[in-house]
């Protein structure tokens, strides 16, 4: 099987993924790139490592690889209410196989395709399996949205289900996958970035984050930020009917707080956006929205199911 040099690896990532707006001054060929904002813009940059055996399970298939090694920088952009447009791309692999670069291209190239990122630079080394993307956004000035602004009385609401894509995960870890729905395997392996989602609550969400390490820590990061508490009941949290039957309500619930690799949206809404979301909701059938919440005063996030506490029996994802 034939191995890929680094110029040839550079070469199919530049033109598979050839976008070249106007404000790309200078892409990939050169030391660095260069690129230009126009007045009125802000840049957004998120950065993402992911490395087998901690984000996901080695040995999946490469295409999913690189569809993941953007979707998730994407995700972040996303949260933001940004628009991407370009980005950096760092991987390193113990042995470069052609066809598993081809694949790996694909992923990476079609998900990129589809949201108008172009890739500017980055670079190859032989060694551990990991995925580093920098991926840079514009917004209009101080238009983004931060994790910061959640106030006393805002709704929380979260987009799609929680808890399918670890489960996927955990199917993929015990090679179960003939035995269960594949949807849940596909929510891991390709996460769908809420792009358009996050533009159209740009104007009316007073914090926001995508969900990455689970709700539960995931939304105690706004609240930390914010300086602010919340009261979930986790009766109301999306729960596909899937995932209900092949673990019970209980399990079910767990991976939904504290699962991870959702990449949905949590949000918060404002009284006075209330009914400026409820239009958007109307209008826009294809994505579901969950009231889960509300902020409050205290500062911790109280969990309550149907009103009696919930605790939770396992502790949330941690990065060390």
């Amino acid at each position: 099987m034939p191995s890929f040099r680094e110029t040839e690896i550079i070469q199919a990532l530049q033109e598979s993924t050839r976008v070249a707006p106007e404000n790309v001054i200078l892409g990939i060929g050169d030391d660095a790139a260069v690129t230009k904002i126009e007045p009125g813009y802000q840049l957004v940059t998120a950065t993402d490592v992911i490395a087998a055996g901690t984000h996901y399970p080695e040995g999946i298939d490469a295409q999913a690889i690189g569809h993941r090694s953007l979707a998730v920088n994407l995700s972040d952009i996303a949260a933001m209410g940004a628009t991407p447009v370009w980005a950096n791309l760092i991987f390193s692999v113990p042995v470069i196989k052609k066809d598993w670069v081809d694949k790996f291209i694909l992923g990476f190239s079609s998900l990129a395709n589809a949201n108008n990122v172009t890739l500017i630079g980055g670079d190859t080394i032989r060694g551990p399996e990991f995925f580093a993307v920098s991926l840079q956004g514009i917004v209009a000035d101080n238009q983004y949205v931060s994790r910061a602004g959640a106030q006393l009385g805002d709704s929380i609401y979260v987009s799609g289900f929680l808890g399918d894509a670890s489960h996927g995960r955990e199917i993929i870890e015990k090679n179960r996958i003939a035995e269960v729905n594949a949807s849940l395997v596909k929510k891991f392996l390709y996460p769908t970035p809420r792009m358009k989602q996050a533009k159209e609550l740009n104007q009316i969400a007073s914090s926001m984050i995508d969900l990455s390490d689970g709700l539960y820590s995931d939304l105690g990061k706004i609240l930390s930020e914010s300086d602010k508490g919340a009261r979930i009941d986790v009766s109301k949290l999306p729960i596909s009917e899937t995932l209900t039957h092949l673990l019970g309500r209980e399990k079910s619930i767990e991976k939904a707080l504290i699962g991870g690799d959702d990449y949905e949206l949590c949000f918060t809404v404002p009284k006075i956006r209330q009914n400026e979301f409820d239009l958007l909701t109307q209008s826009i059938q294809e994505t579901k929205y969950t009231y889960i919440g509300e902020i409050t005063r205290e500062n911790e996030l109280k969990l309550l199911d149907q009103g009696d506490e919930y605790k939770l029996s396992a502790n949330p994802y941690s990065h060390f």
